[in-house]
């Protein structure tokens, strides 16, 4: 039984990455290397966001200026977006293409990195725990974000990208890179649930979603 409730767990969480890369096309151009890269990228990025956390943010029992210390931790994150945009110029293929094969790449590693382990251990437990198909499910939504995350920082790389479109895609990322603090912030301001703001978080990021491709669709024009 407790097997059974790991398969589930695992499968929730990384059967959105393995539809994505089987029925957007991605398979059919043989993407699969360069999604191993992108992933690849992720560990390289990671490993650098850890040693600026070790440097410049040590542990600390102090309880003021705990926002002020989780929104510099949050600016962390900042460079995972200079890893996305390097990759996204490195990778070859078409803008559609470079997205998704970054964003299944990517979010892929990521989800072996932060999700595989804790399942593993605590999935496999004798008691079964909603909080396992929660987080199964947060990773879905992590694949939204990223997609959209992505698809941002392509228009960027765009040589006829639109500058006055700069100002919505600049907010965006930031929204999506501090959104742990600012989702964290509400719940605890609004006393969410785990489900409540499961939910709150994928109308959110539906919404960003959204917004990025009428900007995709704006330049297109």
């Amino acid at each position: 039984m407790t097997l059974l409730h790991f398969i589930n767990c695992v499968g929730l969480a990384s059967a959105p990455y393995f539809i994505t890369y089987r029925f957007s096309g991605l398979s059919e151009y043989s993407a699969f290397w360069r999604c191993i890269k992108a992933g690849a990228a992720y560990i390289v990025t990671q490993v650098i966001k850890m040693l600026v956390l070790a440097s410049f943010f040590p542990m600390t029992e102090e309880e003021n200026a705990t926002v002020l210390i989780e929104c510099a931790k949050c600016s962390v994150d900042l460079i995972d977006l200079l890893g996305l945009y390097i990759v996204l110029n490195k990778i070859l293929g078409k803008g559609e293409m470079k997205v998704l094969v970054v964003a299944v790449g990517w979010g892929f590693a990521e989800l072996l990195a932060t999700k595989l382990l804790p399942l593993w251990f605590g999935a496999r437990g004798v008691e079964f725990e909603w909080k396992y198909i929660q987080s199964s499910l947060d990773s879905n939504i992590s694949l939204l974000y990223l997609l959209s995350t992505c698809g941002l920082l392509w228009l960027l790389t765009r040589n006829d990208f639109n500058k006055a479109y700069l100002p919505y895609v600049i907010t965006l990322l930031g929204a999506i890179c501090y959104r742990p603090l600012l989702f964290n912030l509400a719940r605890s301001l609004l006393d969410l649930n785990v489900w409540v703001l499961l939910v709150a978080k994928a109308m959110v990021g539906v919404l960003v979603g959204v917004l990025t491709l009428q900007l995709c669709r704006a330049l297109a024009v």
